[in-house]
């Protein structure tokens, strides 16, 4: 693989031989062998040649429509029926928005857990990334915005530059909360999103981007090992664009695509990631296997 993830940084993968970690029965982000995040990103190994080592922080979207739905439906009965209708009494799910509580918690895990981070290693992530889909560009407002007021110190510029990503979107095809609306929609009501700190936050998509959704199908579910693929092409493109200085990256995205990262890492499952919360991996990048593989 041209990409993977080195054990013990985090209480999820705290070693080589290490199974996987319920998110809810433990603290998946604990340190195990360094006293603070300035102290860990500074024991990151040094880029060589041949490879590239990246700390990036996988955030799940918060909650959205689909998901108070699942929790209000049970899972036999989302499956079966109300994950192919846009929506109920209570909000539309088609290419889902947060919630109010979504919203709460993408704030909290911003001051509980990314601030925390940028004060100690005394930086913004060099590149930030997200998913095209409502839900992970309101996820990322929620939870950068305010850290960015707070750390204008560290900003090259007001204007907050984020890289959308097709293949950072959810398992597709069927549930309608995963089927992307027209791209003319989403850019009318988030492009140039000013926060409330002042910063103006940019999406950059990719050249040709369409303006209707191409990958969703009605009658088709994604598989396991087709997800993994594209989240493999994914993966390639982002690290593929990295120089050596950008170390510490901010990727947003939804709870299939981070086990499907973690899987094309060789990292151990995080079981029960709950919406708003972040996985944090140290990746190891063969760079002559990744030139190599972005030219087959």
């Amino acid at each position: 693989m041209p990409f993977t993830a080195l054990p013990g940084y985090f209480r999820a993968f705290e070693s080589a031989d290490s199974e996987g970690v319920d998110s809810r029965a433990v603290d998946h982000l604990e340190l195990v062998a360094h006293d603070s995040w300035r102290d860990l990103h500074s024991q990151i190994p040094a880029d060589t040649d041949t490879h590239h080592y990246k700390l990036v922080v996988l955030a799940r979207h918060g909650q959205g429509y689909h998901n108070a739905a699942l929790l209000r439906y049970g899972l036999e009965a989302w499956e079966d029926h109300w994950s192919f209708l846009v929506g109920d009494e209570y909000g539309d799910w088609l290419d889902s928005k947060l919630t109010a509580l979504g919203k709460e918690q993408v704030e909290k895990t911003g001051l509980q857990v990314l601030a925390p981070m940028v004060g100690h290693i005394e930086a913004l992530p060099d590149v930030f990334f997200t998913s095209p889909m409502r839900r992970c560009l309101e996820t990322f407002i929620g939870s950068w915005g305010d850290i960015f007021r707070r750390n204008n110190e560290y900003l090259k510029d007001s204007t907050i530059p984020v890289q959308v990503v097709e293949n950072l979107r959810e398992r597709l095809g069927e549930h309608t909360c995963d089927k992307r609306v027209p791209h003319s929609e989403v850019v009318g009501e988030y492009q140039h999103y000013a926060t409330d700190g002042g910063n103006v936050i940019n999406w950059h998509y990719e050249p040709g981007y369409p303006e209707e959704d191409e990958l969703w199908f009605e009658d088709y579910r994604e598989t396991d090992a087709e997800l993994d693929e594209r989240l493999h092409t994914g993966l390639s493109q982002i690290f593929g664009q990295l120089n050596s200085d950008q170390r510490f990256i901010s990727i947003t995205c939804h709870s299939g695509v981070i086990q499907s990262i973690l899987r094309n890492l060789s990292h151990p499952p995080v079981r029960n990631l709950d919406t708003g919360k972040v996985v944090c991996v140290v990746v190891k990048i063969n760079v002559n296997r990744l030139k190599g593989a972005s030219h087959l």
